[in-house]
C-alpha cells in the first residue's frame, strides 16, 4: 500500500523504452523506473504479449552485444514482478499503423492506465487514446514530478 494517498499513476511502457532502459541505463528512463516505481509512485502495467514482445526484441543479434541471455532473462522477469501484468483480449481492434503498438494500447485499456510512455512516433503522433494521453519519457518523467505536460 502506497505511503499517501495521493493518485499512483498507472502508465504502460512500450517496449522500445524497456529496451533502451537495459541498453543505456540512463536518465530519464533509470530514473522512472529505479525512484519512481521504488517510490510508489507510479504502477507499471504489462501485459504477455508484451513480456513475450520483450523477451523477442531483446533477442535480435544486433542487442546482444549489451547484455547476456541471463541478464535478458532476469530483466524480463523483473518487468513482470514489478508490473500489475493485465490481460488482453483475443480481438485487439487495429488503432495504430504497427499492431504492435496496438497491444500497447490495449494493455492501457484493460489495465485502466493513466498514461502511455513511448519514443515510438507511431504512438506519439495519436498524442491518446480516448482520455489516455501518449506521452514521451520526459514528458511521464514531468508529470511524475507534478508538472502536466
Amino acid at each position: 500500500m502506497p505511503r499517501d494517498m495521493r493518485h499512483i499513476l498507472r502508465a504502460v511502457f512500450d517496449t522500445n523504452l524497456l529496451v533502451s532502459y537495459l541498453l543505456v541505463h540512463r536518465p530519464p528512463l533509470a530514473t522512472l523506473i529505479d525512484e519512481a516505481l521504488a517510490q510508489e509512485r507510479f504502477i507499471l502495467l504489462t501485459a504477455p504479449e508484451l513480456l513475450a514482445e520483450l523477451e523477442r526484441v531483446l533477442q535480435y543479434p544486433r542487442l546482444q552485444r549489451y547484455y547476456n541471455a541471463t541478464q535478458r532473462d532476469r530483466f524480463v522477469a523483473l518487468i513482470a514482478a514489478l508490473g500489475e501484468v493485465v490481460d488482453l483480449p483475443a480481438d485487439i481492434p487495429a488503432i495504430s499503423r504497427d499492431p504492435d503498438d496496438d497491444r500497447v494500447i490495449a494493455c492501457a485499456v484493460v489495465g485502466r492506465a493513466d498514461v502511455i510512455v513511448s519514443g515510438d512516433k507511431d504512438l506519439l503522433t495519436l498524442k491518446q487514446v480516448g482520455r489516455i494521453p501518449i506521452l514521451t519519457a520526459t514528458e511521464f518523467l514531468g508529470r511524475l514530478r507534478g508538472a502536466r505536460p
